[in-house]
């Protein structure tokens, strides 16, 4: 039976490996769904302003005021980012996002709550231009 646990123990450390990008970045809104001990999620798109084409592997920095180290996130191919919310105590306010491509100039960055639930998501839109 030991044996079998750890078999067990193997495949689910596999299963979560395999699960990390969506947590860490990888832009599944609906994972965050029901997230509620993380507190207001962000999530949003980066665009490439000639033709509006989503940009794929985009850093994107956000660092909630008085905590000491920042979260990263990427884009996927859709251009599309998710990070978890940074607490319940946190306000989404207090969050610094930044964009960062490399090659490209951030021309805007928007941003908005979904609604004035304590919960709700905050939506981030970066636009770039080619340098």
């Amino acid at each position: 039976m030991h044996r079998r646990s750890a078999w067990a123990a193997l495949i689910t450390g596999f299963a979560i490996l395999a699960a990390g990008p969506a947590q860490a970045g990888g832009a599944d809104l609906e994972a965050l769904e029901g997230d509620t001990e993380n507190g207001a999620p962000f999530f949003g798109e980066a665009t490439d302003v000639k033709g509006m084409k989503p940009m794929a592997n985009v850093r994107i920095r956000a660092q909630a005021k008085g905590q000491p180290l920042p979260v990263f996130a990427y884009t996927n191919d859709e251009g599309r980012f998710s990070i978890r919310g940074f607490g319940k105590g946190v306000d989404p306010a207090s969050v610094d996002v930044q964009c960062d491509a490399e090659g490209f100039s951030l021309i805007d960055l928007t941003r908005r709550r979904v609604s004035a639930a304590a919960e709700a998501p905050t939506v981030v839109e970066c636009l770039f231009e080619k340098r």
